[in-house]
């Protein structure tokens, strides 16, 4: 049997995909999740209908919004058996729906691997931007939280988006072993998904004002994955108080620092910091993507 061997056989034209946004890194406790939280809730709060895909098999991303673990990623496993669009669950925010992860995403490495035997391997990894593809005319935005040391369903993110972001912390197992794993995973990716985009490695969990971090984390991000390897400006700080409320309250760290300031009990000076973090971390993404699309 004859398979098509074109991106656009598989109804995929990524010319529809230039908001969606992708954060990964080869390894685990980097803050992919938390960031693809606090963005996605960001961006909705602007007033932008926005999407956030939870392709975890853990479905942390419940926890840090707020909804509940709902049917653990079920739906998601059953679109992408089928090929059939993806049923977001609606309202978690105002603007803000979210594909549900879960235990039951965990089958879809099983789903990769049938449809690889049975149409081949573009189709097999094109599979999660096919069924995104019918739903993108309803977000501005659109955020993928990535499952660490999977490096098919990192590919199969990679081919779902645009640009992507490289969240690192502080150590040898995230700087060294997860963005190589990383850049292996982009350069499978790139070839079948010509648009695809580093926009920059993000800096999550150091002291604040770590400077000379900062500077070994640009130094060896670059080392991997090439010497022109951006490297957002803006990291995030570590609080482990507000990291344990963020998950037990189901807020965002911007939520949080909004009670606070509103006189809430219970809710450490930290959460401003931490806030304003996101924040601007957040505002650089998306003016990196605008400078990108400008000099394409």
């Amino acid at each position: 049997m004859n398979f098509p061997l074109q991106v656009a056989d598989y109804a995929v034209d990524y010319s529809h995909f230039g908001n969606v946004f992708m954060l990964g890194n080869g390894k685990g406790g980097v803050g992919k999740t938390t960031l693809t939280a606090n963005a996605a809730a960001k961006t909705a709060r602007q007033g932008l209908p926005t999407l956030a895909i939870d392709v975890n098999g853990q479905g942390n991303m419940h926890r840090d919004l707020g909804y509940g673990e709902q049917d653990q990623g079920k739906s998601f496993a059953e679109s992408m058996a089928s090929g059939a669009p993806l049923l977001p669950l609606e309202g978690v925010r105002q603007n803000l729906d979210v594909v549900v992860g879960g235990i039951e995403v965990r089958k879809i490495n099983g789903i990769v691997t049938d449809v690889a035997r049975n149409d081949g391997f573009m189709a097999a990894y094109l599979r999660l931007a096919v069924c995104l593809a019918p739903i993108l005319p309803r977000y501005k935005a659109v955020f993928i939280d990535t499952p660490p040391e999977n490096p098919d369903l990192l590919r199969l993110c990679l081919l779902a988006a645009r640009y992507a972001v490289v969240p690192v912390k502080y150590d040898a197992a995230s700087l060294d072993d997860g963005l190589k794993d990383f850049g292996q995973a982009f350069q499978m990716a790139v070839q079948l998904n010509r648009q695809l985009r580093i926009l920059g490695v993000a800096h999550c969990f150091s002291q604040r004002n770590a400077t000379n971090i900062h500077k070994e984390i640009e130094k060896r991000s670059r080392k991997v994955l090439g010497k022109h390897a951006h490297v957002f400006p803006q990291a995030v700080g570590h609080s482990s108080t507000m990291a344990g409320l963020i998950r037990d309250r189901g807020q965002t760290a911007y939520e949080l620092e909004q009670e606070r300031k509103a006189g809430a009990k219970g809710i450490p000076d930290s959460a401003q910091p931490l806030a304003n973090d996101y924040e601007v971390l957040v505002t650089q993404i998306f003016q990196r993507a605008a400078e990108m699309r400008t000099a394409a």
